[in-house]
C-alpha cells in the first residue's frame, strides 16, 4: 500500500495540513490516519487506473447502449438507477479517446 499513489497523496496532504498547523496528528505514524483515510476512499473510487483507452471504450459503450431501443428499454433505468439522458452525461464526462 505504501507505493499506491492514493495513499502517498493523503498522507502528504495530511502532513501538509499538519505542517500549515491546520490540523494535528495525534498518531506517532502517518501511515495510520493515511490508511483509514485511503480505505476509506478507496471504496467510491476504482482501485486501479483505467486508461484513455479503457475509458473512451466506455464512454463508446454507454453512447451505443442507449441508442439502441432493444437494449435500453423501459427497465433499464430500474436496474441500473440512471436514465438513457444521465448515461448520456456520464459518457460526456469521458474522454474520446
Amino acid at each position: 500500500m505504501n507505493d499506491n499513489l492514493l495513499f502517498q497523496s493523503i498522507k502528504k496532504a495530511l502532513l501538509n495540513l499538519e505542517e500549515r498547523g491546520d490540523i494535528v496528528l495525534c498518531a506517532s505514524d502517518t501511515n495510520i490516519p493515511a490508511k483509514r483515510i485511503y480505505e476509506t476512499v478507496s471504496e467510491l473510487v476504482p482501485n486501479e487506473r483505467l486508461t484513455t483507452a479503457e475509458l473512451s471504450g466506455l464512454r463508446a459503450l454507454i453512447l451505443q447502449a442507449v441508442s439502441d431501443d432493444r437494449f435500453f428499454d423501459w427497465e433499464m433505468p430500474t436496474l441500473t438507477g440512471l436514465t438513457s439522458d444521465q448515461f448520456k452525461e456520464v459518457a460526456r464526462k469521458l474522454p474520446k479517446g
